[in-house]
């Protein structure tokens, strides 16, 4: 190789020695960051209406998901490192750009991981009410609610503590269990559609009306399913963070990512054609609140399969958690190694080769966090995941230009149009909710910038007084080829070695 990536990042990664993932156990981590079935749909249905619903199903991936999935898909083909678009954002921007990315994806990665447990318990509570926030044993209230440790907080984190030792397991621990709970998620589903969408055709349901809630502008509908479907198509770069441990990297993330775009864009959109064609709240769409589905699967196939969809809904909460968990702890871990953050955070477990110090601090943040009422916080993470989105199409513009000879098994087709075009949609579409938040959701936009502006301000507090002349870590470059550097003419920033 003639040409590798910067000397302070070419040692082994965690798992670099040890690519065991195959095309299937991907799938499932694929599932699981992305989707975890068709759970959610419903707020898009009372916010936007059936038809608006199910055309943004279909549009949003092709603007958004499919062209972050190719963007995804030749990166990880290119630099197949363990920390990916850490990484890739590194190596295109420098060292400032990815510390912003690390620390937007990490926020915004811990306080999404915080939901999961959270409602699984909520959910849970329904069976056992008990449980419930704020009910039976209350151990501590602060902040009038806003900080409880009672019994909710003790199941949620009993339930925390076996998900995260799977994920010091590795990830082909998880991914074991990811493929088991993704059929058992689906399954149920199938049967829902078939019954569903039988019962519309025979009753002469369209689905597609009411197309937007009555009364509601085309601005609302739209912005309403955009702030809900966009959220269940992100994702598909997330599986990147493991690719260390992935066998034949770019055949198999490749192939893990034909199937999984459309598996998860078939499992959203025939659900949901399903649920509308039972004729629940037909006319009347603001009715669909969350749990509809189960409610659908009641009323069509009866208490059976009620029951499996509602072992459904906790398996999906579980499965998200497991595979959010899995593929976000690899950034930290990363900011840790280059000595951004304390350096026990980038300790790897001699027994399983795992990240076990980022583990354990998201762990910890996540278990906090669940005594925490956070909803209006949480909202913000997804404009922070979209700016870090954007900053990674970035990088893969800037790659394009200054590695020209770049090693790239997979590409984006097209050359420079194609490449250009693959950002461009769903540049715009990114602009347009962050827009439409700024108007609608002022308080929302407002705590999203302040967060974003925050990670910018603390990099050079972070390089002086926590950094300092510490070097970066090194990552294996044994399958990387970056070729040419243009920058290699502008003083110091030469990438070869």
């Amino acid at each position: 190789m003639a040409e590798l990536i910067p000397v302070e990042i070419t040692r082994s990664a965690p798992g670099a020695d040890r690519p065991t993932l195959g095309v299937l156990p991907l799938v499932g981590i694929f599932f699981f960051t992305v989707s975890g079935g068709p759970f959610g749909l419903e707020a898009s249905l009372s916010s936007a209406g059936p038809g608006m619903t199910l055309l943004m199903i279909v549009l949003v991936p092709v603007v958004f998901g499919v062209p972050n999935a190719l963007v995804a898909a030749e990166l990880s083909a290119a630099i197949p490192v363990d920390g990916g678009y850490y990484y890739w954002t590194k190596i295109a921007l420098g060292r400032g750009a990815a510390f912003v990315f690390g620390v937007w994806n990490s926020i915004g990665s811990v306080l999404n991981l915080a939901l999961f447990p959270i409602l699984l318990v909520d959910y849970l509570a329904t069976w056992v009410p008990d449980i419930a926030r704020g009910k039976g044993l209350v151990i501590v209230d602060l902040f009038h609610g806003g900080f409880v440790v009672d019994l909710h907080w003790i199941v949620t984190v009993a339930l925390i503590v076996p998900m995260a030792y799977l994920n010091y397991r590795g990830s082909k621990a998880v991914s074991e269990y990811s493929v088991g709970m993704m059929l058992m998620i689906l399954a149920p589903f199938a049967v829902l559609t078939v019954l569903g969408i039988w019962h519309g055709v025979g009753n002469g349901i369209n689905v597609l009306s009411p197309f937007t809630v009555p009364g509601q502008s085309v601005h609302s509908s739209v912005a309403g399913a955009l702030s809900v479907i966009v959220w269940l198509y992100l994702g598909f770069d997330g599986p990147s963070t493991v690719l260390g441990e992935v066998a034949d990297a770019h055949r198999t993330y490749t192939r893990a990512l034909v199937i999984s775009v459309p598996l998860i864009i078939t499992a959203y959109l025939l659900p949901t054609i399903a649920a509308i064609g039972s004729g629940l709240h037909r006319g009347a769409p603001a009715d669909w609140v969350q749990g509809d589905f189960i409610v659908v699967g009641d009323a069509l196939g009866g208490i059976w399969l009620k029951v499996l969809l509602s072992l459904g809904s906790a398996l999906s909460l579980v499965g998200l958690f497991m595979a959010i968990l899995l593929t976000s702890t690899r950034v930290p871990r990363a900011l840790a190694a280059d000595a951004y953050l304390p350096r026990w955070m980038a300790r790897d477990s001699r027994r399983f080769n795992t990240p076990v110090g980022a583990l354990l601090a998201s762990t910890s943040v996540v278990v906090v966090l669940s005594a925490v009422d956070f909803s209006s916080i949480l909202r913000a993470t997804v404009l922070l995941t979209l700016a870090s989105i954007l900053l990674e199409f970035v990088a893969f513009l800037v790659l394009r230009w200054r590695y020209p000879r770049m090693l790239r098994p997979v590409r984006v087709p097209g050359g420079w149009p194609g490449a250009v075009l693959v950002v461009l949609l769903p540049t715009a579409m990114i602009v347009y909710l962050a827009w439409s938040t700024a108007i609608d959701e002022a308080a929302t936009f407002e705590m999203s910038l302040a967060v974003a502006l925050l990670a910018v301000l603390l990099y050079p507090l972070c390089r002086r007084f926590v950094k300092g002349d510490r070097p970066d870590a090194e990552i294996d470059s044994s399958r990387v080829e970056l070729g040419p550097d243009r920058f290699a003419g502008f003083g110091s920033r030469k990438a070869g070695v």
